[in-house]
């Protein structure tokens, strides 16, 4: 375990890391955004506010579509990444 501390492999788990916290913020936000659009999906299409509102939110949702992708695959590439790369320097270590 001390790999992921120390080296090369510390410094891909720090930016494994930080990735992955920026995508749970990313995830967390389209949520909440989403909560947002369902409670005003009751408004009529003659409430301009609302509507105006309503279209803001699904464009912001739009918006985050490809962000939280990017973030998702880079994630996941980093993490089967990080862990081949443990088994392989386990594998080669000399005891």
């Amino acid at each position: 375990m001390e790999a992921f501390t120390t080296g090369w492999l510390g410094s891909l788990s720090l930016v494994w890391a930080v990735l992955t916290f920026l995508w749970l913020i990313l995830l967390g936000y389209r949520a909440w955004l989403a909560s947002r659009e369902e409670d005003q999906m009751f408004l009529a299409s003659d409430h301009v506010p609302g509507a105006n509102e309503q279209t803001e939110i699904v464009a912001k949702l739009g918006k985050l579509t490809k962000p939280i992708w990017t973030l998702g695959i880079l994630t996941g590439t980093l993490t089967l990444t990080i862990v081949g790369l443990w088994l392989w320097q386990g594998m080669n270590q000399r005891m």
